[in-house]
Parts: structure tokens; sequence; C-alpha cells
């Protein structure tokens, strides 16, 4: 989640913002999570340090879905003020403080029924496109998504598809053209079973010509087990989950193995950790995918993203994801053409991926933050 630091400096002047967490007397961490109707609930924690050291505590909010921009950064600056009376009580004299109230009238309003049943629903078209004299690109993808979740249960349901095609003019070879088309759909069904534990059924329909897959589906039971309560999702999670099921393909053309369809039992394990505290974030998880009895047609892949405050001003992100592939049955007979690899237009053959990522920055002088000017932001050479 992303907020308009600029604006709460603006908007909330009677304190002092400073730009490092462990030179502050009062450490904000704000969360955030998607709630069922596609809005979000915040969840605004405030740390004491220094001369307030133990005075904690936490405020939440759930804007709705058709929150602006604008709506969401005023009702940031709103909540934080509140959250921040308790500390300027201590700072200040009473002489210093007011409080501003708006007056509503005291009536009672019936619960509305929900025509909607708390089902929720959203629609998305992208588009983008590039070129030059020699090269263009254009591409296209949409998706509608319905979604109705409650306490007890959770059920999502999306249809998705793309069309990305690239032209390149070659010297010795005229023109090439290079064709991409993915089109699915995706379901979930869960259910609460406590504080710890969820069950709950995946099913998806694809095909995709960058793997060779006319039709592709799986249906999938699934089990979950949270470490931590599930109402801590917004600082800490640790999951395990299993699934088992059913696999089908159809290909496009004959795979290295001679198929043109088939179908296969397999499992996944996932085991995924996140976790937002006050010194950074940290998400990291396995994901192991494996066909039955066929175990050493396999996946597995292990990743892990890194925000650290070391120290004053020190601050370090790593993100990295290795993965053991050996489950490429999809593979097309004959090989790529040299068009084929420099453009990616489909998947080849590798017994492993990997990416990485790494930054450190540190800042130092003036602790203090609290002005803005927004002259000469665009620019440059």
């Amino acid at each position: 989640m992303s907020c308009d630091q600029e604006f709460l400096r603006t908007e909330i002047t009677f304190v002092d913002h400073v730009r490092d967490r462990q030179t502050a007397d009062v450490h904000l961490l704000i969360t955030s999570q998607s709630t069922a109707a596609g809005g979000q609930e915040l969840t605004f924690s405030f740390f004491g340090q220094s001369r307030y050291q133990g005075s904690d505590h936490v405020l939440r909010q759930t804007l709705p879905v058709a929150s602006s921009a604008d709506d969401v950064r005023r009702e940031m600056v709103r909540v934080i003020s509140l959250g921040l009376i308790p500390y300027a009580i201590q700072a200040s004299t009473l002489e210093n403080l007011t409080v501003v109230t708006q007056r509503r009238p005291r009536v009672a309003l019936p619960p509305q029924a929900d025509p909607w049943n708390r089902w929720t629903f959203r629609s998305q078209v992208n588009g983008s496109g590039s070129g030059e004299a020699q090269t263009t690109l254009a591409n296209v993808s949409g998706s509608v998504n319905a979604n109705r979740t409650t306490e007890a249960i959770k059920f999502n349901v999306s249809v998705n598809g793309g069309y990305a095609e690239s032209t390149f003019s070659l010297p010795d070879s005229g023109r090439y053209v290079s064709v991409n088309r993915n089109f699915g759909s995706s379901s979930l069904f869960a259910k609460s079973l406590g504080d710890h534990w969820s069950a709950g059924v995946r099913a998806s329909w694809s095909s995709t010509t960058f793997r060779n897959q006319d039709r592709a589906w799986y249906l999938a039971p699934a089990i979950e087990y949270d470490v931590f309560p599930y109402s801590e999702s917004t600082r800490r999670l640790l999951t395990v989950q299993y699934s088992a099921g059913v696999r089908s393909f159809d290909y496009h053309v004959e795979t290295l193995f001679g198929k043109l369809s088939e179908r296969k039992a397999a499992q996944e394990l996932i085991t995924a950790l996140t976790a937002r505290q006050r010194w950074g974030t940290l998400s990291a998880g396995i994901d192991a995918y494996s066909y039955v009895p066929d175990v050493k047609y396999n996946n597995v892949s292990g990743w892990g993203d890194v925000d650290l405050n070391l120290y004053k001003g020190l601050s370090l992100s790593v993100s990295i994801e290795l993965s053991s592939v050996r489950d490429q049955l999809y593979l097309p007979k004959g090989r790529a053409t040299a068009e084929e690899i420099l453009v990616r237009q489909r998947q080849l053959a590798t017994d492993y991926q990997y990416f990485y990522s790494f930054g450190i920055s540190y800042t130092f002088g003036s602790i203090y933050s609290p002005v803005v000017n927004p002259r000469f932001q665009r620019g440059g050479f």
C-alpha cells in the first residue's frame, strides 16, 4: 500500500515529521488488506518510543471500493491525527489543543438490505503499444472477476484473456511477426474451519500458445493451516497449504514425449511467511509441485523479499526466486527457431529459473522533513 507522504506532511502540522523511524518519538506502521467488496481495511499501529516508550495503540478503518485516491489520503490524515492525540496531550499544555466535532443528527437508521448479497464484480481492460521504424509492439488484455466473501466462506471466479503481437523488420528475411495468445478462467471456494484451519477447492481452465497448451484444466481440493490466527493477517501470516487433484492437457502440437493430450494426478505443497513489523517487511515461501506417481516430474520454487531498516538511515532490500524445473511435459517437438528464441514466442527447455534484485541505501543529515516544495519536479536530462 502506498500513501501520499507529501500530503500527510502538509496536512498534519501539529507534529514534526522525521525521515527515520529510529529517531522518532512515535513510529507509525500502516498495513492494509483487501475487503470482500474490493475495498481496503487499513490498520494504523502507533508505537511509542523514547519518552513515550510503552504507549502503543491500534486504530482500524475500512475504505469502500469507490474511494478515490484523494478520499483515501484525507481519511488517512483524519485517522492518523486521532491516533496522535494521546501523545500530543502528553507533550503540550491543554491551552494549545482544541477539539472540533461534526454535529450529526441522532437518528436510528434501520439496517439496509444488501441487494447484491455480498457479491462484488470487477471488469478490466488494458492495452498498450509502442513502435519505431522497424519494430511495432501491441497488446491487449482483459479480465472479469466475481467475488463473495463472508467470515465463513470465500468464493471467487475470474475470467481473463490476452493478445500480444510484435512485428520486426529484418534486414535479410523481410518481416517477422510474433503472436502470443492466452485465455483462462479460475475459481476458488474456501471455508473457514476456525482461527487456524481452512479447506477449499481450486479449479481452472486455460489456453496458451506460449506453453503449447490448447486446453488445460485442473481440479484440486486443498487444506490450509495458519500458525498464527487469521485475524492477525495484516501483520503476520505463516501458512502451510496442501492440495491434490487432477490435471488434463490438450496440446497445440505434439510434445517431445509424443503426446497430443494427457491426464495426470498432481499434488502441491505451499509454505508462505509474511511479516510486517517495525523493523521492516519479510515475505518468503516454498512451492513444491509434482505429478503422482511420477514424482520425478516436479517443480520446486523458493522465493523471498526482504525490506529491512538496519540502522538510522540505513536500509536494505533483497528479492530472490530460485526454481528447479522438471515438469515441462508440454514442450513442443522440434527445435525453436532463432526468431522464436529472441522474442520468447514459446517456452524453452530449462532445468532451472532464477531472479534476483537487491539495493542498499543510506541517508544522513537533518532528521526533520516537514517541508514540501513541488517546484521543478519534472524534466531534466
